[in-house]
């Protein structure tokens, strides 16, 4: 079985470079609508490691499966 932390293209580990969050959405929809234009807008937050060695990026959901990784 393969290592998650491992990168899969050169099996360098990988390096945590923090949780990100994504904004998906018009950004004009809160400001237009105030708290009723929040509900069109999707944000994700993803823990994001980067491989030393290729730059290879890989995200991992906020939240799941966090007992893998170490961070």
């Amino acid at each position: 079985m393969h290592d998650p932390m491992s990168c899969p293209r050169c099996e360098a580990t990988l390096n945590y470079v923090g949780t990100k969050k994504f904004h998906e959405g018009s950004r004009a929809a809160p400001f237009l609508l105030g708290d009723l234009g929040e509900l069109f807008v999707n944000r994700e937050k993803y823990d994001v490691y980067v491989c030393p060695e290729c730059g290879r990026v890989e995200f991992f959901v906020d939240g799941i499966g966090e007992q893998f990784r170490p961070h």
